[in-house]
């Protein structure tokens, strides 16, 4: 059984696209193993998971050393030292990924079993789009189910929506590799939170993109993640917004809405703790 299970898989490797994987990590020993086990639990199995440890001081580095002895499609990757930003793991594995496709999951969020065969097919039949993403349960510290939020948008050109309403979770998102070399080859460095939004943003105001109207990830909110201070998000939005001024020209285009999106960063920075 196990050899015919090898054919079956090295059949399906041939036959259909590698996705890399991109795996930021610190200090996750509680969650990483969820993570790293759900995407061994794919159904889609021409995958490369690249995760970059960002200088763990607890157990971190032993359980994805345990996970690649077991499967040599992992591919640890040890910094020498803590850059403090995903950012700046994210891009050193965007410089050694192989794939058609590239996928991104934090090291203490999920995927269910399906996520990369139905995103895969699906941008096999619909090449137009540059990016998709889906829907998505977020769940607590414990696993628990929180609430699911599908999707608003199909397809299409998105950035005039996107502006005023931001609906990519970073988890749920492939991408075609090819996308990153004529907009944005890598993450921005000087954002510390939110470097997902710029960079997909970029690529909303010049491609096609789609949504996948279905859960096909766990999005966990937890007391360890990055402290979200609303200073640092409110400086990627507004950084962001300014970088597609200069290139789009957006704040004329879409006036209201660029107004609407700069007036809530201003005011998350320093007035409310709500986006709203």
């Amino acid at each position: 059984n196990n050899l015919e299970q090898q054919i079956l898989l090295q059949k399906e490797m041939m036959n259909s696209p590698l996705v890399s994987i991109v795996m930021p990590a610190y200090n996750v020993e509680k969650y990483i193993g969820d993570a790293i086990g759900s995407v061994m639990k794919q159904t889609y199995q021409n995958w490369e998971l690249l995760v970059v440890d960002d200088c763990s001081s607890d157990t971190t580095k032993n359980i994805i050393e345990t996970f690649q002895k077991s499967d040599k499609r992992i591919q640890p990757i040890f910094l020498d030292k803590n850059g403090g930003k995903p950012s700046i793991a994210k891009n050193v594995a965007l410089q050694k990924v192989k794939g058609k496709y590239i996928a991104f999951l934090d090291s203490d969020d999920m995927w269910l079993e399906e996520k990369l065969q139905k995103q895969v097919s699906f941008m096999e039949e619909n090449k137009n789009y540059a990016l998709t993403y889906t829907g998505s349960y977020w769940i607590d510290d414990g696993g628990c189910e929180i609430k699911k939020i599908l999707p608003q948008y199909k397809s299409g050109y998105l950035l005039q929506r996107m502006l005023s309403r931001y609906e990519i979770n970073n988890q749920s998102v492939m991408l075609k590799k090819e996308v990153l070399n004529n907009t944005l080859v890598k993450f921005n460095e000087k954002i510390t939170i939110g470097e997902d939004y710029n960079l997909f943003m970029h690529i909303v105001a010049k491609y096609e993109v789609a949504s996948i109207g279905e859960y096909l990830i766990k999005y966990r909110i937890h007391n360890n993640a990055i402290t979200k201070s609303s200073k640092r998000v409110s400086d990627g939005v507004l950084l962001t917004l300014k970088e597609l001024d200069k290139l789009y020209g957006i704040r004329r285009k879409y006036l209201f809405k660029y107004m609407l999106t700069y007036l809530k960063a201003i005011r998350f920075k320093y007035v409310s703790k709500s986006w709203k």
